[in-house]
């Protein structure tokens, strides 16, 4: 399950077993602790086996100011759930997704409601190519 954690709103995708495709999920507010409480339910529901929380990175590769909350936020939802927690680069990823939905036909003012979603989609499916191509297997992923 991947996150793009904001501090207004929480993009969900997930993967398929064989992680060979990201899709959005949902968009839900971000409401704190109720938040974390959710997703863990879901994430057991959907039988997660890990967690991806896009981080927040400056065209320099540093990070930005709100790193260190989604840091916090991920680190949380892996606490409550004991689920192996990484890191992926979201720089750019709402860019991507936009152009992505637009490529797909869906109106702008529908864009919105959806862009977090496909951003999280999109940090997944990127985390997941730069592991099939440094061909490392899951397990060396998530221990």
């Amino acid at each position: 399950m991947a996150l793009d954690h904001g501090t207004k709103k929480i993009g969900i995708a997930f993967s398929d077993e064989l992680e060979i495709i990201a899709s959005p999920f949902e968009v839900w507010p971000q409401e704190g602790e109720a938040t974390l409480i959710k997703l863990a339910k879901l994430a057991k529901f959907e039988g997660v086996q890990a967690l991806l929380v896009g981080l927040p990175r400056h065209k320099d590769g540093a990070e930005s100011e709100t790193a260190p909350l989604a840091r916090t936020f991920g680190e949380a939802l892996a606490s409550l759930t004991n689920l192996p927690l990484r890191f992926g680069d979201e720089h750019l990823s709402s860019l991507e997704a936009d152009r992505l939905l637009a490529q797909r036909g869906v109106k702008q003012k529908d864009r919105k409601a959806k862009l977090d979603a496909a951003a999280a989609a999109v940090i997944l499916n990127d985390f997941m190519e730069h592991r099939r191509s440094q061909k490392v297997p899951a397990s060396e992923l998530y221990p």
